[in-house]
């Protein structure tokens, strides 16, 4: 059985030109996919560009000591309303610009889950009480709200893979030591990148210069 008949087909010159419609509408084709096939490479090394900033920032000395600080007054005892209000508020404005932007729809959430989604439901449990007295506060009832959005997103994002995990004072008083000792060594190993190493001179450096005799130039 013939499929393709091109008995009589002309390719140059006169009737030819279904032909070239048709390499045409092929180079078209293969022009797009290449277009599509590099957009997904660009979108896929943005996103990944994406991911590293946010986690950067958030394992960064200074996101570090707050979360340390936070950590140590809990181990003192001090209540959830009460922890130290600068650290609280760097962590909450951080974790809500972050959900803000996954709301908006320019982070991928999955992503986020991959990378930080455990520590968005952690981070509730904590600052919840205190962004709830700071609703009440400033009577907006929009404060820490992308944040908290968030973190229900990520619960549900763990339901659905099978996570069982359960973030409440239980939890939080079960891994707080652990949680101090993470952050002592990251903050060591952050202090110890800051370090300036100071070594001794060479004994070469504190020979005296040799003397040049009279009437004699230095040796070039």
């Amino acid at each position: 059985m013939q499929i393709v008949n091109l008995e009589g087909s002309v390719i140059f010159g006169p009737g030819s030109e279904w032909f070239w419609s048709m390499a045409q509408f092929v180079l078209v084709a293969v022009t797009l996919i290449g277009i599509y096939y590099q957009l997904r490479l660009a979108r896929s090394a943005n996103a990944f560009e994406q991911m590293n900033r946010i986690v950067d920032e958030w394992e960064s000395e200074r996101m570090t000591r707050h979360t340390l600080e936070i950590y140590l007054a809990l181990r003192e005892g001090v209540d959830l309303e009460n922890i130290p209000e600068g650290a609280a508020t760097s962590i909450t404005n951080y974790l809500e610009s972050v959900a803000a932007l996954i709301r908006a729809g320019h982070i991928d959430r999955k992503l986020v889950y991959e990378s930080l989604g455990s520590r968005y439901q952690w981070w509730w449990v904590l600052l919840a009480p205190n962004i709830r007295r700071a609703r009440n506060e400033a009577e907006d009832p929009a404060v820490g709200e992308h944040f908290e959005w968030l973190a229900g997103v990520m619960a549900g994002m763990d339901r659905k893979t099978g996570v069982r995990a359960v973030y409440d004072d239980s939890h939080v008083a079960s891994t707080l030591g652990r949680r101090i000792q993470n952050a002592q060594e990251r903050m060591r190993a952050a202090e110890e990148l800051r370090a300036v190493i100071v070594r001794p001179m060479s004994p070469a450096a504190f020979a005296a210069p040799a003397r040049v005799r009279k009437g004699t130039s230095p040796a070039r």
